[in-house]
């Protein structure tokens, strides 16, 4: 199968991207040809080496909608069926990742990785990993944009009505309507409504798999816990995200950190 492999590129994201495929073409299957495309958002470092150059978004003034809209344009260049919509400060460690990603599609109409966010929804793929089958673009139009107010960096939020059990929420609870928040929403009430979502597994918990070298290396980490988290399938690692690699270069101490877990991970992997 043909798979179009899609990431953005801002701030500190050309390294970012690089690693990311990387890691990708060390635990791919090879049974799948992967498409490796870029699309060039606002204040892009370089744009990294082995991905096609889809062109670049225009810059609203506004981090997260210049990230959705970048994420939007990205969509008329996708020229296969299987489709994965990715941030570019995550690897990819799954042995034949992308035989699951094209399995679960077969079974699925979207896959990926659920945010934890307390105010975001839940249990549906989100814009860090999001994986579907192209056909849904035949009846609905994506928008991965965030809904933000004049003057205002943080997104909009509002009360739920009805429309919560698209979110997987209650009724009366408050959506965050960041970057992609409108996602299960458009997707669902098109009738698609076959999904899986990849749980979040956070740095502190007794469930992360990827290891840190020594005490120091951990202690390093643990002072931003948050920034460094898993999405497992089948009880193993299958991503793991960087957050703020938008201040965060991957030569940095923050980065660099995180990147050295994932090589101790690849390594003791036999990789």
């Amino acid at each position: 199968m043909d798979i179009d492999f899609i990431t953005f590129i801002g701030p500190n994201s050309g390294a970012y991207a690089e690693y990311l495929k990387y890691t990708c073409e060390k635990f791919a299957s090879g049974k799948h040809k992967i498409h490796w495309k870029a699309m060039e958002s606002v204040g892009a470092d370089k744009m990294p080496d082995g991905y096609i150059n889809l062109g670049k978004s225009i810059n609203t003034g506004h981090n997260s909608l210049n990230h959705g809209t970048a994420v939007n344009d990205s969509l008329k260049f996708i020229e296969h069926d299987y489709v994965v919509i990715i941030d570019c400060d995550i690897a990819i460690v799954y042995q034949d990742w992308d035989d699951i990603v094209v399995k679960e599609l077969n079974k699925n109409d979207t896959f990926g990785a659920a945010d934890g966010h307390a105010k975001k929804y839940r249990n549906y793929p989100s814009i860090y990993i999001f994986c579907f089958r192209s056909y849904i673009l035949d009846k609905v139009k994506l928008d991965f944009r965030p809904k933000v107010l004049p003057g205002k960096e943080s997104p909009h939020r509002f009360k739920l009505g009805k429309e919560a059990k698209y979110f997987n929420m209650k009724e009366g609870e408050v959506l965050k309507c960041d970057t992609g928040w409108q996602l299960p929403q458009l997707i669902r009430k098109a009738g698609f409504n076959k999904y899986k979502a990849m749980p979040v597994v956070m740095m502190k918990s007794k469930k992360a798999q990827l290891p840190f070298e020594d005490r120091r290396h951990k202690k390093l980490c643990f002072q931003k816990p948050p920034h460094m988290y898993e999405w497992h399938y089948d009880g193993k690692v299958f991503a793991t995200h960087k957050q703020a690699c938008r201040v965060h270069p991957l030569d940095g101490t923050w980065g660099d950190a995180w990147k050295r877990r994932i090589d101790l991970y690849i390594k003791r992997a036999g990789k």
